[in-house]
């Protein structure tokens, strides 16, 4: 009866229904477009087929719009609702539900591969850090101390950089006040800041006041500029690999359907994406598309600006401001599509108004960028205007551009400069070609013509050759054209050897003004842990001799350099002492100079635990159980741990791995739950004999605990705090209860001895 009713149900979906008496229950394998998706619940209901909602869900296959029926505890849909777009098969002697649709039929997947990192909002714990770089020499004047330190709460910091120096003096440096808005990728800023521009035809200047800036700083992994989207569609699930420029980059499951790939990650300059895809059934096929990249645009709908306003500040050695000279600059720039970002800028200051507006265009091959502005200062109009562009791809660049600003041009900060450095028009080429990997050639050239009449013209060619093992030839001749002044001419050559983790260099200059230099050079950087690098350079010239020898310790709490020098027949020597101090959770701990958030990691009584971050060791908790994880990036989701075999057996561990975020050069406390162990055993007696074989339980605060009872009565309990339990026994003695005193102990095991126990029939032993 059943074979028969499914061939009636498999020619219903094709003919008119046949009515059946009952419904038929059954468990099917069940398969879309030839991939299958584990067994589901089906039920054959007339010329209907009922398939329970999870299993559609897991093929991807649309719900949108279709009706669902609750049976008992499940959702079913009708599957033969999609007979129409394709085909559904019921074969009840392979146990198979298969089901085939066209790829339109299913939801389109859209995947970023490079997705925005979830920003956290970290913990409010009150810290206070210091970076600080110590300076003390042979020569006169030649102390100097710098300071950089801030309180951090949250998304707040107060913070300041003094310094000190025997020949200039103190200087309090830049004092503000600054809240991260992380969500909003925002920074507000009350009290000492730069004002920019960011179009080129703009001034800057440091002011005390107020501003609102984007920082994209705040999302370490965001890609700013456009990226492209690949699309296509898969009969059946499969799996693309996505190529970039020939490297494999990544590689993704994706269902039946339309599918859209972004976040690619692609770099600068031209690119060429291949994405192959591979259906179940052993079969590709391949996409291609090239795409420029332009780091100097906006991806569509991301805006980049900056508010402030204030009282102007000369410099960070003058400790006052300016009370006569407002500053304002306003500025903005927006991707209205990701071939056209655009903006405006307004800059203000007693007298002088600025305003401009500037627009980058990426190309089919480059990117063309330009803007205009207008400035009005003290009655007097300028202009200025600014053109370039610039390609390029794995083996050529080439780049123009142009600014010009008219005699009445001016900018904000401009009057603080001299003539003799304030441009009127600056122009610039440069190209680069790299036939093969082992080879490349560099061409520059730029002319720049400053408001006092001065000109400087400078063109240069470089080339590149690596050799083998890695060792590298530098070639390249610079000719210098000065008006007025003296022109000059420059041909190098430097081979750089490297060693290990260091290098030894040969270097030699022909300098049509000084004469001939040669000299010699070895360096090793400073391992990332701890321990020695050093830096030698020797030269001798026309001059004379000039030496310079430097050696560095870099330990866990900073950096001790040692420097010394020989020039002009004078030497000197110079030690410098860098590092930081961190105050928080009533400690105060000694590291290296500070560059991100940083956590106390605690392990409350237990020392030399070892503590991971993203499951690699940094270090193990001192005596007090404590160990300060530094550099860890702000607003996003860190991962630290412990390693449970560093722990004792005695200890009792609540979880092993943690995830925390963390403020800009601010704190947080992540404690590990580690408590002693503390065991109970005994044994259970009723009517005075052993209580044998079966199990207990009892409720120590919110946790029940259980244990099994022995031939002898006895139970064990791993860990269990002090207090007063009532104990719940079922045995083949029958059912009992006792009551379990367990008392405050130092020690990992405790002995309670013989329990005296009494039937479960409401009596208290």
């Amino acid at each position: 009866m059943r074979e028969h009713q499914l061939k009636l149900i498999a020619l219903s979906l094709l003919c008119s229904p046949t009515v059946m008496a009952q419904p038929s229950k059954m468990l099917l394998d069940f398969c879309v477009n030839g991939s299958c998706y584990g067994t589901a619940f089906v039920l054959v209901r007339d010329s209907h087929i009922l398939v329970e909602e999870d299993a559609l869900k897991r093929a991807s296959i649309p719900l949108e719009g279709i009706a669902e029926e609750r049976i008992g505890a499940k959702q079913f849909v009708d599957i033969t609702t999609y007979a129409a777009k394709g085909s559904v098969e019921l074969d009840d002697k392979t146990g198979r539900l298969s089901v085939n649709l066209p790829a339109n039929a299913f939801a389109a997947t859209s995947l970023n591969l490079n997705p925005r990192a979830a920003v956290l909002k970290p913990s409010a714990v009150p810290s206070l850090f210091v970076n600080y770089a110590l300076n003390a020499g042979t020569q006169d004047s030649s102390a100097s101390a710098y300071l950089d330190g801030g309180v951090a709460y949250g998304q707040w910091l107060l913070r300041d950089n003094p310094s000190w120096s025997q020949s200039l003096g103190f200087s309090r440096g830049l004092t503000r006040f600054e809240y991260d808005d992380s969500s909003h990728l925002r920074r507000l800023t009350i009290g000492d800041q730069y004002a920019f521009s960011s179009d080129g035809l703009g001034g800057s200047a440091l002011l005390g006041g107020i501003g609102l800036v984007r920082a994209f700083d705040l999302d370490p992994y965001l890609i700013t500029f456009p990226q492209p989207t690949i699309s296509g569609l898969l009969q059946a699930p499969g799996t693309v690999d996505i190529y970039k420029n020939g490297v494999l980059v990544g590689q993704r499951q994706i269902a039946a359907g339309p599918f859209n790939l972004s976040g690619l990650g692609l770099g600068p300059g031209a690119n060429n994406v291949t994405v192959v895809i591979h259906d179940p059934f052993g079969g590709t096929r391949t996409l291609q598309q090239s795409f420029y990249g332009a780091s100097q645009l906006l991806s569509q709908g991301l805006s980049d600006y900056a508010f402030q306003a204030g009282i102007e500040r000369t410099s960070t050695q003058d400790n006052g401001y300016d009370a006569g000279r407002g500053i304002l600059l306003l500025r903005q720039n927006y991707g209205f599509t990701n071939a056209l970002t655009a903006g405006y800028r307004l800059e203000a200051e007693n007298g002088l108004i600025n305003a401009g507006t500037s627009a980058s265009l990426r190309l089919p091959i480059g990117y063309l960028s330009g803007g205009v502005a207008t400035s009005r200062n003290r009655g007097e109009q300028g202009q200025g205007s600014s053109l370039g562009y610039q390609y390029s791809n794995q083996r050529v660049s080439f780049g123009v551009g142009v600014q010009t600003y008219s005699s009445g041009y001016s900018r904000i900060g401009d009057d603080l400069l001299p003539a003799s450095v304030r441009p009127r028009r600056v122009s610039y080429a440069n190209a680069s070609w790299s036939p093969f990997g082992r080879f490349s050639l560099q061409a520059s050239a730029g002319d720049i013509v400053y408001a006092s009449g001065t000109r400087q013209r400078n063109v240069g060619l470089n080339g590149t050759v690596n050799l083998r093992g890695d060792i590298s030839l530098l070639v390249g001749v610079n000719r210098q054209l000065n008006r007025p002044g003296d022109n000059d001419k420059q041909l190098t050559a430097n081979l750089v050897i490297p060693l290990g983790n260091g290098s030894i260099g040969f270097n030699g200059t022909h300098d049509a003004n000084s004469g001939n230099t040669y000299g010699f050079s070895a360096q090793r950087s400073v391992p990332t842990d701890t321990g020695w690098g050093y830096s030698v350079n020797a030269q001798q010239g026309s001059s004379g001799a000039s030496d310079l020898a430097q050696l560095d310790y870099q330990g866990r709490d900073g950096l001790v350099q040692f420097t010394g020098q020989r020039f002009g027949g004078q030497s000197s020597g110079n030690i410098l002492v860098s590092g930081s101090v961190i105050a928080m959770d009533d400690h105060i701990y000694a590291g290296r100079v500070l560059q991100n958030g940083y956590a106390l990691i605690e392990t409350p009584g237990v020392s030399d635990v070892e503590i991971t971050r993203e499951n690699q060791p940094v270090g193990k908790t001192d005596a007090n159980g404590t160990l300060l994880v530094t550099n860890l990036l702000p607003y996003q989701a860190n991962k630290v741990g412990i390693d449970q075999n560093s722990v004792p057996l005695q200890y009792q561990i609540d979880s092993t791995q943690q995830m925390m975020s963390v403020p800009r050069l601010g704190g947080t406390i992540v404690r590990f739950g580690v408590h002693t162990l503390h065991a109970a055993r005994g044994t259970l007696t009723l009517h005075d004999k052993p209580a044998q074989y079966g199990s207990a339980t009892l409720v120590a605060g919110k946790k029940t605990l259980k244990t099994l009872i022995g031939l002898d009565g006895s139970f064990y309990f791993p860990d269990l705090p002090r207090g007063v339990y009532q104990l719940d026994a079922h045995t083949s003695s029958g059912d009992m209860r006792c009551i379990l005193r367990m008392p405050a102990s130092s020690k990992p095991m405790t002995n309670l001895g013989k329990l005296i126990c009494a039937s479960d029939d409401g009596a208290t032993p």
